[in-house]
């Protein structure tokens, strides 16, 4: 009786053995005698033979740093009727999503992709044929891209909630990659100001939009190819998203800003021109309007009274009485804003200019 108890313990032993055994996933044959999920390393020449429809392998590898990894390729046949092509070379993020892939036939080629920072997955599958199959060996290499701050394929900056902090007048070197279509970058504007945007592009094509969260500022340039191209925007005082989306192609960019504030206002005189005060001041094409005002004080808090005038002709208070006033001026622009389904005009308004003194006979 004990015999039979260990007899069936032991086959019970074996089925188990077996049954993992069949559950299991069958590792394949990867490069120089490994076993899939090998890691590659940059320089290193890898190969493979694929003889069966859907058979594939695959490479682990990481990335410290936003880049392009190249791949020094070469597919031959393992036969005269060989199916001589890769028919899937895929790469994976650590997710499992496919961020890129393409196909290889026979010969020489370099296989090249932009990848963000992050752990990835180098996927290559067989023919989906019925020849015999091919061969294929490459190389892989990595060139960094640079960035300012190098973006992980697991937090990239392209929600509103995850953008780059970014300071007027700082260059940024970054990359939009395979997998990462926009970049997002959150800037305050502590004055009414002009803003000079320089971009360098290596991206076949891409778009820039500035909006504030205010609402009230949508600027968008669009279809701008590789290159170099500088842009000018008036940006009224506020918190802004500045985005990048490349829409063909991959790449790397640059950016640098400067800021101007809306310039102050000159006066070269002020005249009584009979119970008026007209002013004289050199005009900036820039600006839409100016502003004076007039008061019995210099902190302009008694009699204050304020006149605006368009880019042209005099720029006059009128209707004074006799007596000491004080006169300032400032520019403006406006803009019309969509509020509720209807337009409004707002104005900016640039500082006050220095203040002069004036009597009205």
């Amino acid at each position: 009786m004990m015999k039979n108890k260990s007899l069936w313990k032991g086959l019970i032993v074996m089925l188990a053995a077996a049954f993992v055994m069949l559950v299991m996933p069958v590792q394949k044959a990867s490069a120089a005698g490994t076993t899939e999920g090998s890691n590659l390393t940059w320089d290193s020449a890898y190969s493979g033979v694929i003889t069966y429809r859907g058979e594939y392998y695959s490479y682990n590898f990481s990335l410290k740093q936003s880049g392009r990894v190249t791949l020094a390729f070469n597919v031959d046949s393992v036969s005269e009727c060989a199916w001589t092509k890769i028919e899937e070379m895929n790469f994976l993020d650590e997710s499992g999503s496919v961020v890129g892939s393409t196909r290889v036939s026979e010969g020489k080629t370099n296989v090249w992709i932009d990848l963000l920072a992050g752990n990835y997955t180098l996927e290559i599958v067989g023919h989906w044929g019925t020849g015999t199959g091919a061969s294929f060996s490459f190389v892989p290499s990595f060139k960094s891209a640079g960035e300012t701050k190098s973006e992980h394929s697991m937090a990239k900056n392209n929600e509103l909630g995850m953008a780059t902090p970014y300071k007027i007048g700082n260059k940024i070197k970054a990359q939009l990659a395979c997998g990462d279509k926009v970049d997002i970058y959150k800037v305050k504007v502590s004055k009414n100001s002009y803003l000079n945007l320089t971009l360098s592009s290596k991206i076949k094509q891409m778009d820039i939009t500035i909006k504030n969260t205010a609402g009230d500022v949508t600027i968008g340039e669009y279809n701008i190819t590789a290159g170099t191209h500088k842009y000018k925007y008036f940006l009224p005082k506020g918190t802004y998203y500045i985005t990048f989306e490349r829409t063909s192609g991959t790449g790397i960019y640059s950016f640098k800003t400067s800021s101007k504030v809306m310039p102050t206002v000159k006066i070269k005189k002020v005249k009584d021109t009979g119970k008026r005060i007209t002013a004289t001041f050199k005009r900036n094409s820039d600006m839409q309007g100016y502003q004076i005002q007039v008061a019995r004080d210099k902190k302009f808090k008694k009699g204050k009274k304020s006149f605006s005038y368009g880019n042209s002709g005099d720029v006059s208070a009128y209707g004074l009485k006799k007596g000491t006033y004080y006169v300032r001026i400032r520019a403006y622009k406006t803009r019309n804003v969509r509020v509720n389904h209807n337009y409004e005009t707002r104005y900016y308004y640039s500082g006050w200019s220095t203040v002069k003194k004036v009597y009205v006979k």
